[in-house]
């Protein structure tokens, strides 16, 4: 920030200093930019339009991101799609500016094993993944990238033949199309082929010319790609998700194995599609037979029953905090496009008999909040706080379930990156915000691009303060709204003065201060990242606060202080006017200088707390640092760990949610037990009672925190001083087990 000097304020002569407030020192670009362009010069395969589509990204260990997308230009010594290699870009600031790292080469090039031989194009659909434990030969840590790797483009190589002048305008007819698997052990600097998780035989115009765009080397006209992986380790397995378009006759009905036509080569193609998984234990040669995961309709196909109608594709998938998987997929057989099922175990999602799931559109949302998003390609992903964000083709916002249950409700919320027709989400630790990677499907003419941007969707990484207002002794809120003011109240500015604590969501009331390019400051609320934004974008004197998406590299505040300790917000466009809360319970404005303390606001930092033990003199701890829901939680020696730190935060009522730093998981009375010995874990923060509790003066520096479904005191068993002694509920006593101390620490 800059320094500012002397401004007069009506009669009296107040000397403002820019205030430094401690903020995250990485780089913040929410409108983000282009990683990719492609230009006049390239030579596409298919349609310039979607000639770069399909791009996925995966944070490592290190910090560093990395992303993929899928790129179908000429290769120019080929003159073909032989050649062809998988771009790999980078990101070494949290997603601020990428950078060009290296491209896969395709598996004919990395490997001298004639089975890899016919693959001689590394041609795109990648899934970058991580592995978060070693799997056999796959160590932890190690970066993967499952990818579409394919022969020649016989329908490109005919036409060119005949016409070196034709151009293509839609998808091909590659050979032998496949799925690799690819590893590196040094950040995505060099590659190697692992194994082929699946294989498919010719492209046959797919997805773009179902059909149509065939080869006369595709003697009988198939079309079998396999494509769009995504991997997650399960039960010390590997596992590759996928969307298979061979023909199947069915699937056994206890194990899910597909069951392949035996003309699948030669009979008419159904031209169909199902969704399906491989299992890999890490070191034997080939993954498992495929499992089905969502069958389609069945079709008749001269005479034969097939499955796969409808061609579901796409498979996204996440856990939820009430324990169950849920599967994201598009569909294109009527009705919604865009649908979903939930399993209690994610190699099983085809045992309910449900050949095409449910759309979309039928979760429940937050009020304000539009249904769902539909256009296909959904991508889903889990939130290290147990939060689930979702978005698809059909919009540019995210959808957020903010409870992370199978039937918990999604709310809206706006992004800088538009609609497009492949958009990826990566959740950046260091951060704690998403960063969006977006395709579009552009036409037969136009350069494709891939974009990216940022945003913050709350809970973010980063020093919070409430924000008291001088006058009222009120604190700055929403109105109990996480989302943008345009869709959670209805298009009403929702910037209020609030009671501190009257907020059944207390993270409303708790704003991060960034510093933006310009040296001046945005405010972005702890509960859904949105920014504290002048209504109409215009400052003048009388306009209105509300919440919006964080959408200008430039801040909107000028944090100075008064000669007495006060903060003022000055809006950075117009220096002249300030932020006001005029009344208790008051719309926030802007107005001109006033010195009736309504535009004077002091910062409260929210610090992590201790909480110890005074029989034992033991701390409040999540074992072994878990982030899972239903961790248990015990008392263990005083450390310096996060998993001994907590957010102490008020909600209405009276009452505090408690909730770890290391987790952001609150302390919870499983099961909503009323009873004497009622576990107490962490559990994604929901807004329950069994998640509430009030903090009572008990004397000697002490409180007992009771819960407020159960009445109950939180208590240490049989007034054990032992390492793990887990914590539990109790009928209030006065007893020592039942008394903590809160010891404040440094943010």
């Amino acid at each position: 920030m800059t320094s500012r000097s002397k401004l007069a304020l009506t009669a009296f002569l107040t000397v403002l200093v820019t205030i430094f407030v401690p903020v995250a020192a990485e780089a913040y670009r929410p409108t983000g930019g282009i990683v990719y362009q492609l230009t006049d010069a390239d030579q596409c395969l298919k349609g310039r339009g979607n000639c770069a589509v399909y791009p996925k990204s995966a944070e490592l260990p290190s910090g560093r991101l990395v992303a993929a997308f899928e790129k179908a230009t000429v290769n120019p010594t080929s003159g073909a799609a032989t050649g062809g290699t998988l771009p790999i870009y980078k990101s070494d600031d949290d997603g601020t500016t990428w950078q060009s790292l290296s491209a896969i080469r395709p598996p004919a090039e990395l490997s001298s094993d004639p089975a890899y031989a016919k693959y001689t194009s590394n041609w795109g659909s990648p899934y970058l993944y991580v592995m978060p434990q070693t799997v056999g030969n796959v160590a932890a840590g190690t970066l993967l990238v499952a990818s579409l790797v394919t022969g020649e483009d016989h329908y490109y190589t005919e036409h060119k033949a005949a016409d070196p002048s034709w151009t293509p305008t839609n998808d091909g007819d590659r050979k032998d199309l496949a799925i690799a698997l690819f590893s590196s052990t040094d950040q995505g600097v060099t590659w190697n082929v692992v194994n082929i998780i699946a294989k498919g035989g010719w492209q046959g115009g797919s997805a773009g010319a179902i059909g149509t765009n065939i080869a006369a080397a595709n003697t009988y006209r198939q079309v079998d790609p396999v494509w769009e992986p995504f991997l997650i380790v399960r039960d010390g397995r590997l596992v590759t998700y996928y969307s298979d378009e061979n023909d199947y006759l069915g699937y056994d009905a206890t194990t899910g194995v597909a069951i392949l036509d035996p003309a699948n080569d030669t009979a008419t193609d159904s031209e169909g599609q199902i969704l399906a998984h491989r299992t890999w234990d890490g070191t034997s040669a080939a993954w498992s037979a495929p499992v089905v995961d969502v069958a389609g309709t069945t079709v008749n196909v001269g005479g034969k029953s097939l499955i796969g109608g409808g061609r579901p594709g796409m498979t996204t998938i996440a856990p939820t905090s009430d324990g169950l998987w849920m599967l994201t997929f598009e569909f294109w057989g009527g009705g919604t496009n865009t649908r979903f099922k939930v399993a209690s175990d994610p190699l099983r999602f085809f045992a309910d008999g449900d050949v095409d799931g449910t759309g979309v559109d039928t979760l429940p949302v937050s009020s304000g909040s539009r249904r769902l998003a539909t256009g296909g390609s959904p991508v889903m992903i889990p939130l290290p706080d147990g939060r689930i964000a979702y978005n698809a083709s059909g919009s540019g916002n995210i959808w957020v379930n903010r409870t992370g249950s199978s039937t918990g409700q999604w709310t809206e919320y706006q992004t800088t990156v538009g609609a497009g027709y492949s958009r990826n989400l990566q959740y950046v630790t260091r951060t704690g915000r998403v960063v969006i990677h977006q395709g579009t499907w552009g036409g037969a003419t136009s350069n494709a691009i891939i974009r990216y941007g940022e945003v913050d969707l709350g809970r973010s990484e980063g020093t919070y303060y409430q924000l008291v207002n001088r006058k009222t002794g009120q604190v700055i809120g929403t109105g109990d709204h996480s989302n943008d003011a345009n869709i959670g109240n209805r298009d009403v500015p929702d910037v209020v003065l609030e009671a501190a604590g009257s907020a059944s969501d207390g993270d409303t009331q708790f704003w991060h201060v960034v510093t933006k390019s310009n040296g001046a400051a945005a405010l972005l609320n702890k509960s859904g990242g949105r920014a504290a934004g002048i209504w109409t974008g215009t400052p003048s004197a009388g306009q209105k606060i509300g919440q919006w998406v964080d959408n200008t590299e430039a801040g909107l505040w000028n944090l100075v202080t008064t000669s007495d300790g006060y903060t003022r917000l000055q809006a950075a466009a117009i220096t002249g006017l300030y932020l006001t809360g005029a009344t208790a319970g008051a719309q926030l404005t802007l107005q001109a200088a006033a010195t009736d303390g309504s535009q004077d606001w002091t910062l409260v930092e929210q610090r992590p707390e201790r909480l110890v033990n005074r029989n034992s003199g033991k701390c409040l701890d999540v074992a072994a640092f878990s982030t899972a829901d239903g961790a248990k939680v015990q008392q263990w020696t005083c450390g310096t760990g996060a998993n001994q730190r907590w957010q102490v935060q008020a909600v209405a009522g009276g009452y505090v949610q408690i909730a770890g730093v290391n987790s952001d998981k609150c302390l919870d009375v499983s099961a909503s037990s009323t009873a004497d010995g009622g576990k107490v874990q962490q559990w994604t923060c929901n807004g329950g009672n069994n998640q509430q509790w009030r903090v009572e003066d008990v004397g000697g520096g002490n409180v007992q925190v009771v819960n407020r479904n159960s009445g109950k005191c939180l208590d240490i068993g049989v007034f054990s001083t032992a390492n793990g002694a887990a914590v539990q509920q109790w009928t209030c006593n006065g007893g020592t087990n039942q008394a903590w101390q809160r010891a404040e620490l440094a943010s």
